[in-house]
């Protein structure tokens, strides 16, 4: 089974002494969590997560994720198919381009 990759847009609300650092660091303790960064805009965090099935990721954030306190709201969205990423660039048959700088 191959695996499914979403990235969640986390509202959180800043904690008095360490901003927004302790939630972000919580979120990243997961093992399901590739990667969490702080961004600006409408939502805090932008986190990368994997997982078996949509199922299993939409639980995460459903009884791991939302259930943290501080977290306001979540935003889920799930790639589904990948063009681009370090080290290749999918052609138009689905083949891999090598990529050079």
């Amino acid at each position: 089974m191959a695996e499914v990759h979403a990235v969640i847009e986390l509202k959180i609300t800043p904690q008095r002494d360490s901003g927004f650092g302790r939630l972000a660091e919580r979120v990243s303790r997961f093992e399901q969590v590739e990667a969490c960064f702080l961004m600006s805009g409408a939502y805090d965090l932008l986190v990368f997560v994997k997982g078996q099935s949509l199922q299993d990721v939409a639980q995460f954030v459903a009884q791991d994720l939302s259930t943290i306190d501080g977290v306001i709201s979540t935003s889920t969205h799930f790639m589904l198919k990948t063009y681009k990423t370090p080290g290749f660039m999918a052609a138009s048959g689905d083949e891999r381009l090598s990529v050079t700088p």
